[in-house]
């Protein structure tokens, strides 16, 4: 009896032993779990929609998600103004179906974008942003004459922007943007943006940079935006305008104030004025650009602007339809250059025929 609990007492002893390491090595092991967990929505996925959604609102995913998460935005229509503060993917599922539209229901007296974009490297995709009742919009301000505009006055409601950018290394893409004051707004101290692929119609101005500079702006279609379909403004220097559209508007293309824009491979058609430099626009380069039926004039330039109008040094032009000049040496460039209005510049080189791969022949 005395050698029967003796080693029953052993066993305990050894299975006590055992269960304490099982133990130890469980709280090792959920130690060093706890301390390589990722937060929570860091990097991950997160979707809004109306039904089987991780949240109804665009703005609540936000707010929820950590820096680098991606928002997948089902397909609906949200009414909402949205504020990106961190680094954030917002995609939409189709940008015909998937679609931000701020109507409100109360008076806004100032002018606030739809989407606003305060942090570095975010992406939008995929969405059609637009804004409705315009009855609600209630103080106004007046415009007269300024640097070479026509001198004309009239009264503009401070409507809502589509996307304002306050920062850098962000991205735009594949999204249509209607019915606002500015399509897209690249504010001061923003830079090295890319806004590429997107329609941006039927607003007051399409592009507008302000003392922006670095950006990419290309492959957009833009056409009825009534006052600029893309404005570079006020120190908005260094920046590429290429490969876009620029369709029915007062300026296809205005630049002021700002200085070393590359501007090329444009089809810049059916506004009044095709392209204006003005109030101190120079050193900008304009080339490979195709003009037609600007109702106006094609181009425009303040006197003494230094603005170059072919590819520096000794490059290609851009195609004017109203060129009259001739090639009898057939190399493709006319033999004489094309006189910018307003000012003493030439384009020295101008094409005698468009570009192949600029937007009016796609």
């Amino acid at each position: 009896m005395k050698k029967q609990l003796v080693i029953l007492g052993i066993v305990v002893i050894l299975t006590f032993i055992g269960l304490s390491g099982c133990l130890k090595q469980e709280a090792r092991s959920e130690e060093n779990n706890s301390n390589n967990t990722i937060p929570i929505n860091e990097n991950s996925t997160i979707y809004v929609g109306s039904t089987h959604a991780d949240y109804g609102t665009i703005q609540e995913a936000i707010n929820a998600a950590k820096n680098g998460a991606t928002i997948i935005i089902k397909n609906g229509t949200y009414n909402e103004l949205i504020v990106l503060n961190k680094t954030i993917t917002l995609i939409g599922e189709d940008k015909n179906t998937t679609i931000i539209n701020f109507s409100p229901d109360y008076e806004v007296r100032s002018q606030v974008p739809i989407i606003d974009i305060n942090a570095d490297n975010c992406s939008i995709e995929n969405l059609h942003i637009t804004l409705s009742n315009k009855s609600r919009f209630v103080d106004s301000v007046i415009y007269g004459r300024c640097c070479g505009e026509p001198a004309v006055t009239q009264t503009k409601l401070f409507l809502s922007g589509g996307i304002s950018i306050n920062s850098k290394n962000n991205t735009i893409k594949n999204t249509i943007i209607t019915n606002v004051s500015e399509g897209i707004q690249l504010l001061a101290y923003s830079g090295s943006n890319t806004i590429i692929h997107n329609e941006i119609k039927n607003n007051q101005i399409g592009i507008e940079t302000l003392s922006s500079v670095n950006n990419n702006i290309s492959h957009n279609i833009l056409s009825n935006n009534q006052q600029c379909n893309i404005y570079l403004s006020t120190d908005s220097n260094t920046n590429k305008v290429s490969f876009n559209s620029m369709d029915t508007s007062t300026y296809g293309i205005r630049i002021k104030e700002s200085q070393h824009n590359n501007v090329y491979k444009n089809c810049i058609k059916n506004n009044d004025i095709g392209i204006l430099c003005c109030c101190d626009a120079k050193s900008n380069y304009l080339y490979s650009n195709t003009l037609l039926n600007n109702f106006l004039r094609n181009a425009e330039e303040n006197e003494n602007l230094t603005n170059i109008w072919y590819a520096y040094p000794n490059g290609t032009g851009n195609y004017w339809d109203n060129y009259s000049g001739s090639d009898e040496n057939h190399d493709g460039i006319g033999d004489i250059p094309y006189e910018i209005y307003g000012s003493r510049n030439q384009d020295i080189y101008p094409l005698m025929t468009p570009p192949l791969d600029v937007p009016c022949n796609q």
